[in-house]
């Protein structure tokens, strides 16, 4: 079936060179703490455990167990709490606002329906144990099947059936930090070489593969190198016949190795740096075998993993989690409890003494409840209980300070604790585990939940073209706060309810917020209840809206008539000032006046003495009018004498 022939051998390894070493880091810093946490999470008792060796409790306190399960379950409520858990916003001004969101909710569903959320809260529990989630993107080709009804041919009757039609899925899988190998010198998954993960899988994963075309004919028996899981008691490791060692790579590779039969011997070129570095992805099989070479054919070229870490270690890809923070004060209240039952032990069941010679011969001494001893003579000088003493006290002291110290070390809320019996103390306690779990979900929110969305988003417009087009958009978280955060604003906003009357508008906003806050399974139908209600009847929206028409006319009409009065008011105050300001006697007015009464006396004086000219002249030239007008009259006497019939034109001057 395969070709015995390894073509990429010098590719393999160049691979195995760099893996080798990247698994050794991790197996020696982090694996054998990665096992202690496992184990006190699971509350596995081991008999690296014992604190002395007369230890014979085997008790493992569940408060680091409490601690791991509380931040996962409010990072869970954080992120899918609300129903829509992303949101999808486009940058382009001339796209319809309503289009973004369709992609979002098509985006959503195909995520939930491939086990996205079961798959993120796995990831949130392995950052929680470990330090660090991991998750890997894979794109999946499947055939969907529905149910259908079809008329037949020619009848009038219906058949049902099935429609089987291709589907393009992109699945998430949490991936187990013991599963996965990182450039140690690498902070994040972008700026490493590269990123691997080994599993171990049943034979016939790879036959199906081959045979599908999707690896190479290469062989499947030789041996390989156990991978280092660390402690997991439910590991059932199959029959080594029947298992295969799969380890694939997603990185940079040097070009030249993408092609077959490269000389097995020159994959120490790196020391040299001559040839050219691609992305890739390289699946090998055993440790020898190469299954799958070829360039990253990815849209973007990126690499299908995203990560976070719990807590933030500067420089450093391996994050801390909650159990490293509750760590060693889990194991001395572990260490105390046993003491304190071993001593229990020993103080309720007390050991006995017994005398021998007043024993019968043969007798098995034991110490049980309503059993008959029989002793040679009196039995309380043949049998004595041995007083141990008795517990000391101040042990049940001891271990509530431990606890108090896990709590204090992972954040994780004491619900018995002080300050926890009143609202003002169980606000101030949320308020104080708020900042802790914020920086947690900012850390998951900005390296995983963007990253998973935008991946997963670049996939299907890659591979589901028809559904997702290729479109310029921004992806943003739609939640950012733990529950903690949302039951703390939830108190705030009932007590805000408690002060407002129910007539005020901003009763219903601050109630609306309340039911938006909540984790109830019918909340949306609660808040869309309220905000039918919210909104007003259109026919009295209409009556008051001409009404507010009515008022502002009225209201413009009057502004208008005041403003007018105003300004006719302001115009007589202008012409009384002005009239003031003429009518005001001053020094230069006065002179003015006197020279022209002056003027006028002179020209009166002027006229009275040309009238008097006048009579004295017209008085000379009377007697000359007379004389004219007798000779006037004579000479028309003569004429009228003589008979002389003449006109005669007079004219007076």
């Amino acid at each position: 079936m395969y070709n015995q022939e390894n073509k990429y051998q010098a590719l393999a390894s160049w691979l195995n060179y760099r893996l080798d070493s990247w698994r050794n880091h991790r197996n020696i810093n982090y694996i054998p703490m990665w096992d202690e946490y496992y184990r006190l999470w699971r509350g596995i008792w081991s008999v690296e455990d014992k604190t002395r060796d007369t230890e014979r409790s085997r008790l493992i306190a569940p408060a680091l167990q409490q601690a791991i399960e509380s931040s996962v379950a409010e990072l869970e409520e954080a992120t899918f709490g609300r129903g829509k858990w992303f949101d999808i916003k486009d940058d382009m001004l001339d796209q319809d606002p309503s289009e973004a969101e369709y992609i979002r909710n098509l985006l959503q569903e195909d995520l939930e329906k491939t086990g996205c959320k079961d798959a993120i809260c796995e990831v949130f529990l392995n950052g929680a144990i470990y330090g660090t989630g991991i998750g890997k993107i894979v794109v999946k080709q499947s055939i969907e099947r529905s149910p259908s009804e079809q008329q037949i041919d020619g009848t009038m009757a219906t058949t049902r059936t099935i429609i089987e039609y291709p589907s393009i899925d992109v699945h998430v899988e949490a991936i187990s930090p013991k599963e996965f190998l990182i450039d140690p010198s690498a902070n994040s998954i972008n700026d490493a070489l590269g990123v691997a993960h080994e599993v171990i899988k049943p034979r016939y994963h790879v036959v199906e593969g081959i045979r599908s075309g999707v690896y190479m004919d290469v062989p499947l028996d030789g041996d390989y190198d156990s991978v280092n899981f660390g402690y997991d008691p439910d590991i059932k490791q199959a029959d080594e016949s029947d298992s295969v060692k799969i380890c694939e790579y997603w990185g940079k590779v040097p070009k030249r190795f993408l092609s077959a039969n490269v000389d097995k011997d020159d994959f120490e070129y790196t020391q040299k740096d001559k040839d050219e570095l691609v992305e890739a992805v390289v699946t090998m099989v055993n440790d020898e075998y190469i299954l799958r070479v070829e360039e990253n054919a990815f849209l973007m070229e990126d690499r299908p993993f995203v990560s976070y870490q719990h807590d933030i270690v500067p420089n450093k890809f391996w994050g801390r989690g909650v159990a490293e923070k509750g760590y060693n004060p889990q194991k001395a209240l572990d260490a105390e409890m046993r003491a304190r039952i071993d001593s229990l032990a020993l103080t309720t069941t007390p050991m006995m003494a017994a005398d021998a010679t007043r024993l019968p011969r043969g007798l098995k001494f034991e110490v049980k409840a309503g059993k008959t001893v029989l002793t040679n003579g009196n039995p309380r000088e043949a049998i004595m209980p041995l007083n141990m003493g008795q517990t000391d006290q101040t042990t049940f002291m001891q271990v509530q300070s431990l606890q108090n110290m896990i709590q204090m070390g992972t954040g994780a809320a004491d619900t018995n604790g002080q300050g926890g019996d009143t609202a003002s103390g169980m606000s101030m306690m949320q308020s104080a585990s708020i900042k802790r779990q914020k920086r947690t979900l900012m850390n998951f929110q900005n390296t995983f939940l963007i990253p998973l969305i935008n991946k997963s988003m670049y996939r299907k417009m890659q591979f589901d073209v028809n559904r997702y087009p290729v479109t310029d958009y921004k992806f943003v978280p739609y939640s950012t706060m733990g529950i903690m955060a949302k039951e703390l604003e939830m108190q705030q906003m009932v007590q805000m309810l408690q002060t407002i009357p129910s007539d005020s508008p901003a009763y219903n906003v601050i109630l609306l917020a309340v039911f938006q806050n909540s984790s109830m399974h019918n909340r949306d139908q609660i808040v869309n209840a309220l905000m039918q209600g919210n909104e007003p009847n259109p026919e009295a929206q209409e009556m008051e809206q001409a009404h507010m028409q009515l008022e502002m006319a009225q209201l413009e009409a009057n502004i208008a008539k005041t403003q007018a009065e105003a300004q006719e008011e302001q115009a007589k105050a202008m012409k009384h000032q002005s009239e003031a300001m003429i009518n005001q006697p001053t020094e230069l007015n006065m002179q003015k006046d006197m020279l022209k009464l002056q003027k006028d006396s002179i020209a009166i004086e002027k006229g009275i003495a040309d009238i008097q000219h006048m009579r004295s002249e017209t008085a000379r030239n009377i007697p000359e009018v007379e004389h004219l007008q007798s000779e006037t009259i004579l000479n028309l006497a003569k004429a009228e004498a003589a008979g002389e019939k003449k006109q005669i034109k007079t004219t007076f001057q």
